[in-house]
């Protein structure tokens, strides 16, 4: 961090929508006589997608499998890894899936054997970007880096005017990036964001390590020795496997928080940002794709991203049904809802976000 960071604060709910809104989602959980933890529904799914990955994972176990035919269930391993990770993990940790912790806790185990730490992923998401969303030096999850130019007020460079080109590129990094950079670099630093990563627990860097080693034993050198197949085969597999895995995140995550109309609100030399603390998910967050069951599904309710903003402990498989109250008292109150009917212009509108910050332009209302 170049400058101290303040205490974020928000001003006080200046109307009845989140009130309203809070008592309706209420009401919808007492009229169906349900906790907002998983439910059958959920726990069904839950089995369903670890079951594809293990069978899938064991194919070159089981069958002679020629290399392109490993590169194809890497592939698919990747996607649907990402898809274990957003539906098991992400509510893992934000203690949705089960009313005791201790079985939240056990399943966020998922991102550790994807190779990821869950322990930086819970600060950096739950203590960092939900607090700060959207505020640049503070939301951890949106990267502040030279390389691109995502908050319309940060530093320009010139270079940027073509980074609606080369990111999408850069994006096929993340993961990798992620596995054998960013966490690392997280044990090292004292904040992350405006999270305070102090102190730092000996046994997490030990548990991260451990894990990592263990990712890469069981998805390179265990299947190579039982399948006979090179190292090397496995070794390509899983550089496809993280390519397609980084592509992924990506359009599940940057159509939530970074499109051409997201707001990045600043808040002033007290740190009080200008909305309160409901108005202000509701201007950083964006929606796509609500109708489509199947992306609900996949994507973990990701593309219900404002209601997650909103009630983010409560289990993703209720958050279609949590959409269309928002969207009703959200018109009942002269909210700005925003939502992207289809995924491909919420991807399209990221690209745009990056042309416009590429050319310096500033909106008024960002």
């Amino acid at each position: 961090m170049t400058k101290k960071l303040l205490k974020i604060t928000f001003p006080p709910e200046d109307d009845g929508f989140y009130a309203d809104l809070r008592k309706e989602v209420n009401a919808y959980f007492k009229s169906r006589k349900e906790t907002h933890y998983g439910n059958a529904k959920m726990y069904f799914k839950m089995a369903l997608l670890f079951s594809i990955y293990i069978v899938v994972y064991l194919v070159p176990f089981i069958f002679e499998v020629s290399p392109k035919q490993v590169y194809g269930c890497y592939i698919f391993l990747g996607i649907w890894g990402l898809f274990l990770g957003v539906n098991v993990g992400h509510d893992a940790a934000h203690n949705a899936l089960f009313k005791n912790p201790k079985y939240n806790s056990f399943f966020m185990y998922i991102f550790d054997l994807l190779g990821l730490s869950s322990f930086n992923w819970k600060n950096r998401h739950v203590k960092g970007h939900h607090v700060f969303s959207n505020i640049m030096e503070y939301d951890p999850d949106i990267q502040q880096s030279a390389v691109v130019k995502i908050f319309p007020q940060d530093k320009h460079r010139p270079f940027h005017r073509i980074q609606w080109l080369y990111m999408p590129i850069i994006y096929a990094i993340f993961i990798p990036r992620w596995v054998f950079y960013r966490d690392f670099k997280d044990v090292f630093h004292n904040e992350i964001g405006g999270f305070k990563n102090r102190p730092y627990p000996s046994f997490e860097v030990v548990k991260m390590v451990f894990f990592k080693l263990t990712y890469l034993s069981y998805m390179i050198l265990l299947p190579a020795f039982v399948s006979g197949l090179s190292v090397s085969v496995f070794i390509w597999a899983m550089v496809l496997l993280m390519v397609c895995s980084s592509l992924t995140i990506a359009v599940v995550l940057l159509t939530t928080h970074m499109l051409e109309d997201s707001h990045f609100p600043e808040p002033d030399e007290n740190g009080l940002m200008p909305y309160s603390w409901s108005k202000h998910q509701i201007l950083t967050t964006s929606d796509y794709a609500t109708n489509n069951l199947l992306i609900s599904h996949l994507f973990g309710g990701f593309n219900h991203h404002v209601i997650h903003h909103l009630f983010q402990h409560v289990c993703h498989i209720h958050y279609p049904a949590m959409t269309k109250i928002l969207i009703r008292v959200a018109a009942k109150h002269s909210v700005p809802y925003q939502s992207h009917k289809y995924i491909v212009p919420a991807i399209f509108s990221h690209l745009k976000l990056l042309y416009n910050n590429g050319l310096n332009i500033r909106y008024p209302h960002k």
